[in-house]
C-alpha cells in the first residue's frame, strides 16, 4: 500500500479509525432512515457525514495517498448530498416526523460505495498491522 511518509500507527489512529468509525455511524443512521423515513433520521445521517467531511479535511495530511481519490469521491458526494439537503430543508421546513424523502439530482451525485469499502479495507489492514 502505498503512503505518504507517515507511519502506520499515526494513519491508523490520525484518520483510519476515526473515519472508520464515522462511517460506521452514518450507515447506521441510514439504516434507520430507510426504516422510516423521516427528517429525524435524515438529520442523524446529515450529522455524521458533517463530522467525515471535517475530520477529512482536518486530517488531510494522514490520509494514504491511495485512498486520496476515494476521499474526494466522498466529498463531493457529500458536498452535493447537503447543498441538496439544505435546499429541501429550507423549501419545506419539516418537523422532526414529517416524511423527509430526496431523490439524486444526477447520475454523479451517487454515494461511492466503493471509496468506502476501500477506507474500510484499509482500516482492516492497518489494524492488522498494528497488531502483529
Amino acid at each position: 500500500m502505498k503512503r505518504n511518509s507517515l507511519d502506520d500507527r499515526q494513519v491508523l489512529t490520525e484518520f483510519l479509525s476515526p473515519v472508520n468509525f464515522l462511517l460506521h455511524l452514518s450507515g447506521k443512521a441510514y439504516e434507520k432512515y430507510m426504516a422510516n423515513k423521516i427528517y429525524l433520521h435524515a438529520l442523524n445521517i446529515r450529522k455524521a457525514n458533517e463530522m467525515i467531511y471535517q475530520l477529512v479535511l482536518d486530517k488531510i495530511n494522514y490520509i494514504p495517498v491511495n485512498l486520496q481519490p476515494d476521499c474526494i469521491e466522498l466529498l463531493n458526494h457529500y458536498d452535493c448530498w447537503m447543498l441538496q439537503f439544505k435546499d429541501e430543508e429550507q423549501k419545506r421546513k419539516p418537523s422532526l416526523t414529517d416524511e423527509f424523502v430526496f431523490y439524486q439530482l444526477d447520475s454523479q451525485m451517487a454515494y461511492p460505495r466503493s471509496s468506502e469499502q476501500r477506507i474500510f479495507e484499509a482500516y482492516i489492514k492497518f489494524n492488522k498491522q498494528k497488531n502483529k
